[in-house]
């Protein structure tokens, strides 16, 4: 008897949306590890319905900040990183 091959969650959190686009991150298993797509609404729906995302609440303000800042400082040579590894 086959099994059907597991296939990983996809998640959608809206980052920024108006009447001509919606902007939102996508990710395949991991919701912390995504890309940023951007598309006219039309396309985002059809998008979710065929990737039969899960979609998160969206994200704050602040908490896109948050995000953005703390993968900032964590990529080499960033000035956090670079005075990490000078000490």
């Amino acid at each position: 008897m086959h099994q059907a091959p597991h296939v990983p969650s996809r998640f959608v959190r809206v980052t920024s949306r108006d009447a001509g686009w919606v902007q939102f991150e996508f990710s395949i298993g991991d919701p912390d590890l995504c890309v940023e797509l951007t598309m006219r609404p039309a396309q985002y729906e059809a998008f979710l319905r065929q990737q039969h995302a899960i979609v998160l609440p969206d994200a704050s303000p602040a908490q896109l900040e948050h995000e953005r800042r703390h993968w900032h400082d964590s990529v080499p040579g960033s000035a956090e990183t670079a005075r990490d590894y000078n000490t």
